[in-house]
């Protein structure tokens, strides 16, 4: 049981490590590609200057992308045990003490973690129900999303496109039972994903030391000697190992 949430763990933290390394060169690519848009109106151009007025998506798009690299990881950052630990108390104490400290830890900073992971969510949900005037027009039976409109609808407005990328993105969503009224909103769901695979991790982490408590000194001796190794790992320079400077 155990080494099958080890794999599934794993997996997960493969996949996070893609999507962040897509986001990141997503992020550079936009951000490039407005840069270069604005040198050019520096000229005069115009057809520069009407892509840079169609670009005002961009700015929004970096801000969220910041915010995908930043939960994203930090989620890794815990699969990999890197996250900030205030450690001085555990370089000194012996291996079972120091196991004990490291499960109580663990499981606190879970449980501490699953609060947050409802009030993110329960601030996320105000967030995708609310709706912009920009999202909405008048149907026959009152307001309704620009997404729901019918093509006759929205031709009796000027300057008013339905955004395919969004409405396929919101289709989706409402089948897992998702409101998302804007983009933006939709791209906060990070968060409490995000949140709530943290917590998982740091509550499993504390069982696992937990678990490590009841086996026999040998294999108590044995994680403490790969703790050790994989801390020394950690602080050596990029292609170094741990027994370069012997």
């Amino acid at each position: 049981m155990i080494e099958t949430l080890r794999r599934i763990d794993r997996t997960w933290a493969r996949w996070e490590g893609w999507l962040t390394v897509v986001v990141l060169i997503l992020m550079v690519l936009v951000a490039g590609f407005a840069a270069s848009v604005r040198n050019l109106t520096f000229f005069d151009i115009q057809w520069a200057n009407r892509l840079l007025n169609d670009m005002d998506w961009a700015d929004s798009l970096l801000r969220k992308g910041t915010l995908w690299l930043a939960f994203l990881g930090a989620s890794l950052a815990t699969y990999h045990k890197k996250h900030i630990i205030l450690d001085p108390i555990l370089r000194i104490a012996p291996p079972k003490a120091r196991f004990g400290m490291q499960g109580l830890a663990g499981i606190l900073a879970g449980v501490i973690t699953l609060a947050l992971t409802y009030s993110f969510s329960s601030a996320v949900y105000l967030n995708l129900t609310e709706r912009p005037v920009e999202y909405e027009l008048l149907g026959d039976k009152g307001s309704i999303h620009v997404c729901d409109a019918t093509p006759q609808q929205l031709e009796q407005i000027q300057d008013l496109e339905r955004p395919t990328g969004f409405c396929f993105a919101r289709s989706v969503l409402s089948v897992l039972g998702i409101p998302a009224e804007t983009p933006g909103a939709a791209f906060q769901l990070i968060v409490p994903v995000m949140l709530f695979v943290i917590a998982i991790r740091l509550f499993c982490q504390g069982v696992a030391y937990f678990k490590l408590l009841m086996a026999d000194e040998d294999a108590i001796a044995r994680a403490a000697e790969e703790e050790r190794q994989s801390l020394v790992a950690q602080s050596l320079p990029p292609g170094q190992g741990p027994d370069d400077n012997k």
